[in-house]
């Protein structure tokens, strides 16, 4: 491939993909509103300037990647579809429908691959899976799934439907009860020291978990319960679930309660076992790191 442009280049997820794809395509191009950390080529823009800023880009570009939030990603292609000359287009988005159908009319010639990692990209890549849609298998998916694979990734290929259903449990429903619990304490005006200080693990795994979605950018929370079909699904079931919850508090024995426990034990099966105990290392993980903390202190 001649040059790759990285759309949003300078973000954790086009950094990423800069460095993946930089031995393998070789020349490539990041053009964000800020300069990238790494030295490579950039253009400080908005993508939507190209075709009067750096109309050669988008013409000498045989991939065009684009590593932007959904409504941005959607008006880029928008905007610069008349003017590609790119064999290849891959995306990031978090959600795949919308993206890859305004490719089938934007587009429809063009292979179009998008690439999920499903991890923040500034953690260790190796043994992380990353779930990869494409509408068609292409030569390009093949090279991509390949390339990710070799640096240690765990590859999942999807249609764009199925990875958007099953993102929206994998993605929707975690985040909305970890936003969920987050709202609630925020509105506790709770004494978040003696709360640190007497947190059982799983208040501290909680609160880890509101400490990691806080260091990450908002557009990519908001992102997945925005633009995915299925997610206000995942949140009606989760609100009919704690409504549940309040009536079987209310029963006058645990009987019901623990039939319940019992319906999700026998869903988890076999993986029951290893789940349970990857959650105590983590409390241990937990209990450490607290002690570091207070001896810091």
């Amino acid at each position: 491939m001649d040059k790759v442009l990285i759309l949003g280049g300078a973000g954790r997820v086009g950094q990423f993909l800069s460095k993946l794809l930089k031995p393998a395509v070789g020349a490539h191009v990041l053009i964000d509103l800020v300069a990238p950390r790494e030295a490579v080529e950039y253009r400080v823009m908005s993508a939507l300037d190209l075709p009067t800023h750096a109309p050669d880009l988008l013409r000498e570009a045989s991939m065009l990647v684009f590593a932007l939030p959904e409504d941005a990603a959607l008006a880029a292609l928008e905007c610069l579809g008349k003017h590609c000359r790119a064999h290849v287009v891959v995306n990031t988005c978090s959600v795949q429908v919308p993206f890859q159908s305004a490719m089938r009319e934007i587009l429809p010639s063009v292979t179009s691959v998008g690439i999920n990692p499903m991890f923040s990209p500034s953690l260790d890549w190796r043994g992380r899976p990353v779930a990869m849609c494409e509408p068609s298998p292409s030569s390009a998916g093949e090279m991509l799934e390949a390339l990710l694979a070799s640096n240690g990734m765990n590859v999942r290929r999807l249609t764009p439907i199925d990875h958007d259903q099953i993102m929206a449990l994998c993605q929707t429903l975690p985040h909305a009860a970890i936003l969920i619990f987050a709202l609630t304490l925020a509105r506790s005006g709770c004494d978040l020291q003696s709360l640190d200080a007497l947190a059982p693990p799983p208040m501290r795994t909680m609160l880890a978990l509101v400490a990691r979605m806080l260091q990450n950018d908002p557009q990519t929370y908001w992102d997945i319960q925005k633009y995915n079909a299925a997610a206000q699904d995942q949140r009606d079931q989760l609100n009919a679930s704690l409504a549940q919850l309040s009536a079987l508090s209310q029963q006058p024995t645990v009987s019901g309660f623990a039939s319940e426990l019992e319906n999700v034990r026998l869903l988890l099966g076999e993986h029951a076992g290893p789940y349970g105990e990857a959650c105590a290392n983590l409390f241990d993980l937990l209990a450490q790191s607290g002690r570091t903390a207070a001896c810091q202190k």
